[in-house]
């Protein structure tokens, strides 16, 4: 669950925020988003937007970013109303703060689990219902007849790293006590929320203390059919080149994402893990030795865009599960900013290579099982 919205007058500290912070921060970083769009042919639009956003996250408290921003629960509401299909909310039996919003009918046999992305301070935006229910409908007209179903998992700062993993862990288990075989569900999600997937397919690579039934019911019904990962977070090294690139068109910088990320893993035991090798909490920090034989799931599909301050740590990811993956993998790069796909239905865009690359995926894993 969601925390409870901030009281009104927290609306004048984000005005206050705007003006002096915000703006400023925005005057320089558009004209530097602009200059780099024109350099290497990325769409005006998108690069200014990403200027004005950037400033936006790097600038504002997540206390207030989470005053003003409706609630998952209030996006996924808005959105079934506005298609004219029917609300289907499930609390889980084993954790009644978490719920799974599902998208389309219930009853079909394969199910996309679906984590979004926001940084883990902001919660789901319509892009990513619109983004999903793209991928059903197509599906559809492929002939697979798949269901998805949105976690709903606790934000930052308020909730830190272990918790939305343990929520994911108990979603897919959720799934899996529903009925679903693993070979019949795909999990992923994009930015943060491909962070949370690569969390969830380090605990069924390796368990995860605070778990203990997982790995025996994966060792006797097989391993998940797929895996998604758009833009995932996948380290907090920041001297790669794609963090140190003098302009920038991406709506990420390192002040934001080591800022979430220290609300993310502070005062949790992320530090005493990831000094312990294990790699729960983000996956390039820890030797690679610690993801050899991943067995875990079937098929992976890596995305990202060069001009991204994630580019080379998708890349590194993309390679490096290649080399440790007993199943199949995939790296789709291209010459965008962060969260192509979402980027597409936020705009109202037609789909990009990224958006297109996620849904063959999906279709392929299904199809080559009829």
């Amino acid at each position: 669950m969601e925390a409870p919205k901030p009281p009104p007058f927290a609306n004048w500290r984000l005005l206050f925020t705007f003006v002096f912070y915000v703006l400023p921060s925005a005057s320089i970083r558009i004209p530097g988003a602009v200059i780099r769009a024109c350099l290497k042919r990325l769409p005006l639009g998108p690069a200014i937007w990403n200027g004005f956003a950037g400033a936006l996250m790097a600038n504002t408290p997540p206390s207030q970013l989470q005053a003003v921003l409706p609630s998952t629960i209030d996006v996924y509401d808005a959105w079934v109303a506005s298609h004219g299909v029917s609300r289907a909310v499930e609390i889980l039996p084993t954790d009644d703060s978490t719920r799974l919003l599902w998208i389309g009918p219930k009853k079909f046999k394969k199910v996309i689990l679906f984590f979004h992305g926001g940084g883990y301070v902001m919660p789901l935006s319509k892009g990513h219902l619109d983004w999903m229910e793209y991928n059903r409908t197509e599906a559809a007209n492929y002939g697979v007849q798949l269901s998805v179903c949105v976690l709903q998992y606790d934000l930052i700062p308020a909730k830190p790293y272990p918790r939305q993993m343990t929520q994911a862990i108990l979603a897919l288990e959720h799934l899996l006590a529903c009925g679903y075989s693993p070979s019949d569900i795909i999990f992923g999600g994009d930015s943060a929320g491909g962070h949370l997937s690569l969390s969830l397919m380090a605990h069924l690579h390796h368990n995860h203390p605070s778990r203990g039934s997982t790995e025996d019911l994966f060792k006797l019904q097989g391993p998940v059919k797929g895996c998604f990962l758009v833009s995932p977070l996948s380290s907090f090294n920041f001297s790669t080149p794609s963090y140190n690139r003098w302009l920038s068109a991406d709506v990420l910088g390192r002040k934001v994402v080591e800022k979430w990320g220290l609300y993310l893993v502070n005062n949790s035991p992320w530090y005493d893990e990831i000094a312990a090798g294990n790699g729960w909490g983000v996956a390039l920090d820890v030797s690679e030795s610690w993801w050899k034989s991943l067995k875990a799931v079937d098929r992976i599909l890596v995305t990202g865009g060069y001009e991204e301050v994630f580019g080379d740590h998708v890349q590194q990811l993309g390679k490096m599960l290649k080399r440790t993956s007993q199943g199949e993998v995939a790296l789709y790069m291209a010459n965008e900013t962060h969260d192509g796909p979402l980027m597409d239905f936020s705009a109202g865009r037609p789909a990009s290579g990224t958006t297109r690359a996620v849904t063959d995926f999906i279709i392929a894993c299904f199809k080559d099982m009829d």
